[in-house]
């Protein structure tokens, strides 16, 4: 009996040393490709690390009233009003209220609002569509030429008519006196023709000032305050995203709200089809028109912008990943057996620092020729994912009928491509959607009811 709890002692002390948790060496061709998370700001709005549960509360109202400020703040115009002193300045249209302003098609589209908050700053990112710029500057360019060609025949006009009977009364009236000189002396006929010419030419000049007063006076009703309009708004567009004038503004309403400094990273997008909250923003307001209603067409133009980049359907892994040359996912093991690295006389930290200077400029040793023309900036952003659109589809439900009639609500779905997720599978977001997807709804009223739209759009 002494000998089997002994035994059972020495058993215990040996295997109450060795380790619970064993670790695995990483070996050579350990590793295949990795999955590929992407940014936490695809997953939630708002990304905050406080100790203080207090702070987190808020953060949803904050969001809203952010969100609502922002939208006020692209929507901004200079006022026309009759009673308004710049009158004259401006044109004096009709005033046009916020509720109508609001719903203009040709405007700054705005995303919905991403913050991240840090201890004492919070910083903005915003997508934005500028269709306002691209208006108006066709617009004065297309004023500009109406005017300077019709100011052009009207002066040509003028000069014609008027100009050939001055000179008509001019070479009338001193006939006599120039045959006379003629015979007498040339001295005195070049210094008279001299005369001649001089009080010629000031009467054209007063004329011709005359004439261009006249017709800028009847045209400045018509046509220059237009494109003093269109000049003043072009400007106010361009002010609006300038972080020494307006941008200023808005941060200190919003550094009332959440007590820090704000700092912006706005997004112009070239293309409404690039974020689902502009899309769907923009048909909730195309929807609510009277003359422009269909939403089967107003959905399939949207459609229609999509374009899919060529890529093969088959998918084609790298060669050493099949191979699996890559033995962890840090650079410098990469660095170590890289074909034009040494390992026997260079570390990986040397490694590093040619690796990142033959990339930007083009070395003169044989072994480097091959990666003399590799460009870091390039092959980072190759590493990044979802950059291509892979799919889009828009559903819309609600009153969506033409006549004001209660009729039933009607649902109408399109999409185009696929929102599957063709890459390695990865750890999903909240609830059951994918990283790769993003996804909006809008919702908006109509005479008849109200009605909403909604929007993914997919990456690969």
């Amino acid at each position: 009996m002494k000998t089997n709890t002994t035994l059972r002692r020495k058993l215990h002390i040996i295997l109450s040393k060795v380790p619970q948790k064993i670790t695995l060496n990483n070996k050579i061709a350990d590793i295949r490709k990795t999955k590929y998370l992407p940014s936490f700001s695809e997953e939630w709005k708002d990304t905050i690390y406080s100790y203080n549960k207090n702070t987190i509360k808020n953060i949803p109202s904050h969001h809203l009233n952010i969100h609502k400020i922002i939208q006020s703040y692209f929507n901004l115009y200079f006022s026309t009003k009759k009673n308004n002193n710049n009158k004259r300045f401006i044109y004096p249209g009709k005033y046009i209220t916020m509720k109508r302003r609001r719903n203009l098609l040709r405007k700054i589209y705005v995303s919905n609002p991403y913050i991240q908050y840090t201890n004492n700053k919070a910083i903005i990112t915003l997508f934005t569509l500028n269709r306002e710029r691209n208006y108006l500057f066709k617009k004065y360019v297309k004023m500009n030429k109406k005017i300077q060609s019709y100011l052009m025949q009207r002066y040509l006009f003028l000069y014609k008519n008027n100009i050939i009977n001055l000179y008509n009364v001019f070479e009338g009236t001193n006939l006599s006196l120039l045959s006379k000189l003629k015979l007498w002396n040339k001295n005195k006929f070049i210094q008279y023709k001299l005369k001649y010419l001089s009080k010629f030419l000031l009467l054209k000049n007063l004329y011709l000032k005359k004439v261009w007063s006249r017709i800028i006076k009847t045209f400045l009703k018509r046509h220059l305050i237009f494109l003093r309009k269109y000049e003043l708004l072009y400007s106010l567009n361009q002010l609006k995203f300038n972080k020494l004038t307006l941008l200023n503004k808005l941060s200190l309403l919003l550094n009332k709200i959440l007590g820090k400094k704000i700092e912006y990273n706005i997004i112009n997008l070239k293309s409404i089809i690039l974020n689902s909250d502009l899309f769907t923003q923009a048909l909730s307001l195309k929807f609510k028109k009277r003359k422009s209603f269909n939403y089967k067409k107003n959905i399939l133009s949207i459609l229609g912008r999509v374009n899919f980049p060529d890529t093969n359907i088959t998918h084609s892994e790298d060669g050493n990943y099949i191979l699996n040359k890559y033995k962890d996912g840090k650079i410098l093991s990469y660095l170590s057996l890289s074909a034009w690295a040494r390992p026997k006389s260079i570390n990986n930290h040397q490694n590093l620092d040619k690796f990142l200077v033959c990339t930007q400029t083009h070395c003169n040793n044989d072994i480097t020729e091959n990666n003399a023309n590799k460009n870091i900036h390039k092959e980072i952003f190759n590493s990044i994912q979802y950059k291509n659109i892979e799919g889009i589809k828009i559903e819309t439900k609600g009153r969506l009928t033409k006549r004001y009639r209660a009729d039933r609500s009607v649902h109408y779905r399109k999409w185009k491509g696929g929102l599957q997720k063709t890459s390695l599978h990865s750890t999903l977001f909240r609830g059951n959607v994918n990283p790769n997807i993003s996804y909006s709804i809008a919702n908006n009223t109509r005479r008849v009811g109200s009605f909403a739209i909604k929007g993914w759009i997919s990456g690969k």
